[in-house]
């Protein structure tokens, strides 16, 4: 049983980051290449996969694409592909494409052109330099791109407990039935370790592949954007009917379902509990992640360890480990579960996001600017304040905004630890959907995405 939900998992996260990879390419060809209406309203959906939790999602596809969903209404069918394996690698692969299409749209913009132009001046087609020279440079966005997004379908838990078919299950869906409700901790175990040192064997080749992009980059130019030819259009309009019918037409029915019920939602005195005790959870969890990643970041900066290998794997660590894992050694290991414990095991898992986005901030100052902080400085403290923070100060309230955003959103260690008159916005809005007041949940969820939306909007201003 073990093995068959194995393969299963490897399977349907496999062909998702396929799919997200393929969709998310294409799409990053015409952001980086095309100028056209609605190009960055495209890419600011890049935030979505940790922005948007994944729950949220769900209930947006069961909106429009469940039985009674919208799309069903429309054509007066009761068939629906949701509860498949198809509906499930559909489900993460379009849930994950932005993430794809933000690292790559930035990687082709900044492509240097002289190989490339070289090629075509001896005589090389479109073809073969695309192949042979852009490929290869693209390789470690590529890999960047593929890794996190195998793991966010690796360790996929609200996704896979709604829509995975009569008979499949992936590991934390395993995990989770183990130690909760058949209280098999030999099995939780088994479970445990294979997914573990799968996703640690992951994270290892991420690490590798990041080795290439950890210099500093110092200035990049833009180059200017052609306008949507008649020959792009049999290649981009396919995947924007694409991206319209299963990601945002599942995101807007989350509001359009909701919209009902949302006035008695903000009535009810256990959303507002719930409500403000997720910002205050998001709050703290923002600001020790982004503490947290800074200063590693700057450590492995000052001291030249960008190359390390092993010290660019450290923080991905907590990337292989179940979130619903970590939750329940907790839940053991503290004889009772609180808030503040909560706060800390986010911050375990979630502090990498605030890392590498710090660090491709800190990777941009130049070492000219390194060397002349060191000299002209007093100490390392006053150069990392004089010169460090004011330069990667976007990066460290974009950060900060990521990891609010994803604590928001978070219901499954809050779920796993089962916190005493405890609720979350997102655990809350899981409830509302387990007890089948589904246009409840919908207006829940739209007020998580709507959340998450703002704070990431304001930390970009």
């Amino acid at each position: 049983m073990i093995f068959k939900a194995y393969f299963y998992t490897l399977f349907t996260a496999l062909l998702s980051t396929a799919l997200a990879v393929v969709v998310g390419s294409v799409a990053s060809y015409f952001t980086a290449q095309r100028k056209f209406w609605g190009r960055n309203l495209l890419l600011s959906t890049s935030a979505i996969p940790l922005c948007v939790p994944p729950l949220v999602v769900a209930l947006g596809y069961v909106s429009f694409f469940g039985v009674n969903g919208s799309l069903n209404q429309f054509f007066h069918s009761n068939k629906a592909f949701l509860y498949t394996t198809a509906g499930v690698i559909i489900a993460q692969g379009f849930y994950n494409f932005p993430y794809v299409l933000g690292i790559l749209n930035d990687a082709i913009e900044n492509l240097p052109k002289e190989q490339s132009d070289a090629a075509r001046l001896l005589g090389a087609g479109k073809i073969r330099v695309f192949f042979t020279i852009t490929l290869r440079q693209l390789s470690g966005s590529i890999g960047a791109a593929c890794l996190p997004v195998f793991l966010f379908c690796f360790f996929s838990f609200m996704i896979i407990l709604l829509f995975s078919p009569a008979g499949k299950s992936t590991l934390e869906v395993e995990l989770y039935h183990s130690i909760r409700n058949t209280l098999d901790i030999s099995a939780g175990i088994k479970i445990a370790l294979l997914e573990t040192f799968t996703a640690l064997g992951i994270v290892f080749m991420y690490a590798l592949i990041i080795k290439k992009n950890q210099a500093p980059s110092g200035i990049t130019f833009i180059k200017e954007k052609k306008s949507l030819g008649r020959s792009d259009a049999f290649t981009f309009v396919p995947v924007i009917l694409l991206i319209l019918l299963f990601f945002i037409c599942p995101l807007f029915c989350i509001f359009t379902s909701g919209f009902k019920s949302f006035a008695l939602l903000v009535k009810i005195k256990s959303f507002w509990n719930a409500f403000f005790t997720s910002i205050w959870i998001g709050l703290l969890t923002g600001f020790f992640c982004t503490l947290l990643g800074f200063l590693y970041s700057i450590n492995v900066r000052l001291f030249k360890k960008q190359q390390n290998v092993l010290l660019q794997t450290i923080p991905f660590i907590s990337m292989a480990i179940s979130s619903v894992l970590i939750s329940w050694i907790a839940s053991v290991t503290f004889r009772s579960n609180n808030p503040l414990v909560l706060v800390l095991l986010q911050v375990i898992l979630y502090w990498p996001l605030a890392f590498r986005q710090i660090q491709s901030g800190i990777n941009q100052i130049s070492l000219e600017t390194q060397m002349a902080a060191a000299m002209l400085s007093k100490n390392i403290f006053n150069s990392v304040f004089r010169v460090y923070i004011p330069s990667v100060k976007k990066y460290l309230l974009s950060s900060f905004g990521f990891c609010f955003a994803v604590s928001l959103g978070d219901a499954t260690m809050p779920l796993i630890l089962s916190i005493k008159n405890f609720n979350t916005l997102a655990l809350y809005t899981y409830r509302l959907a387990g007890s089948y007041k589904f246009s409840a949940a919908c207006a829940c969820g739209a007020i998580i995405a709507v959340l998450s939306a703002l704070i990431f909007r304001g930390v970009k201003k």
